[in-house]
């Protein structure tokens, strides 16, 4: 089923746990592709990126005081994790994508780790290392200096395109 670009807006899930707020929304395979190849990737290249569960997210700390988080210890349900970009990266240096599309592709995503100070915002793509046919949950884990914390995104769905 393809969505009208507006629709896709509704499909937006945020949440916030104290002072930190995350935003996820799917991208579909055109957009993701699209994106890409004016950046350098054949489709042919970019086609196992845009047909995995890619996602924006947006990542604001509106708190006091710094904070911390690293993909890794975010998870989707069934232990789904995002694939991390030295795995995207390593498969199409592999591959023989040129090194600028390469360069391209790692400013889009979502960084694999990140500290914040008060204020930061951040926003990229990331995917998941498998797609999920229904609305999933997302946890993900960040540290301040009170400890560990999580948020959780419900309804989460991949594009349907």
């Amino acid at each position: 089923m393809r969505l009208p670009a507006l629709s896709l807006l509704a499909l937006v899930i945020t949440a916030a746990q104290a002072q930190v707020t995350l935003s996820a929304m799917p991208l579909t395979r055109e957009q993701v592709s699209a994106f890409y190849i004016t950046r350098g990737f054949s489709a042919t290249a970019i086609a196992p990126y845009a047909q995995a569960c890619v996602l924006s997210f947006e990542f604001r700390n509106a708190g006091r005081s710094a904070l911390r988080y690293s993909l890794a210890d975010w998870r989707a349900e069934d232990g789904i994790r995002i694939r991390s970009i030295a795995e995207w990266d390593a498969a199409w240096q592999k591959d023989g994508i040129p090194h600028a599309a390469r360069i391209a592709f790692r400013w889009a995503q979502f960084p694999a780790q990140q500290e914040f100070e008060a204020g930061d915002w951040i926003m990229g793509m990331a995917a998941l290392e498998a797609r999920l046919p229904d609305r999933f949950r997302l946890i993900a884990r960040y540290h301040d200096e009170e400890g560990p914390h999580e948020i959780t995104l419900d309804n989460l769905v991949c594009s349907r395109d």
